[in-house]
């Protein structure tokens, strides 16, 4: 017989440090990377860049670096001030696992992380 099951669609395995050199150069580039929610250790946390107020044009003065509830003004207030299990975020040694990528309004743009190709780049674990 023939199995028509789906694959279930893996997520991206990536070095938070990567995705924090992402985030930082399109900000350089007056881009907001949108939003990504990963999972450390059991644990699922939010986290990217987005442009606020929400109707703002696109451009360096108006982005602003979120991590859960939180918003911070730079990228590095941000990577300064989260801590994950007591350590800041650049002294994270394991890989985080993307569950969802291109989060805007709630809503995940892409279906799988791995239609942001900006991650995939720098994946862990082959599709």
């Amino acid at each position: 017989m023939f199995n028509f099951r789906r694959k279930k669609k893996q997520n991206l395995i990536i070095r938070i440090t990567d995705v924090i050199e992402i985030i930082r150069s399109d900000y350089e580039n007056g881009l907001a990377f949108c939003l990504i929610d990963f999972q450390y250790h059991n644990e699922v946390h939010c986290m990217g860049s987005c442009v606020y107020p929400q109707n703002a044009e696109e451009r360096k003065e108006n982005i602003r670096f979120v991590f859960d509830s939180e918003m911070f003004e730079t990228v590095e207030e941000l990577i300064k001030t989260v801590r994950i299990e007591e350590l800041p975020l650049s002294d994270l040694q394991e890989p985080i696992e993307v569950i969802r990528a291109g989060i805007i309004n709630g809503e995940a743009l892409l279906k799988s992380p791995w239609g942001e190709t900006r991650l995939a780049a720098y994946a862990l674990n082959e599709r």
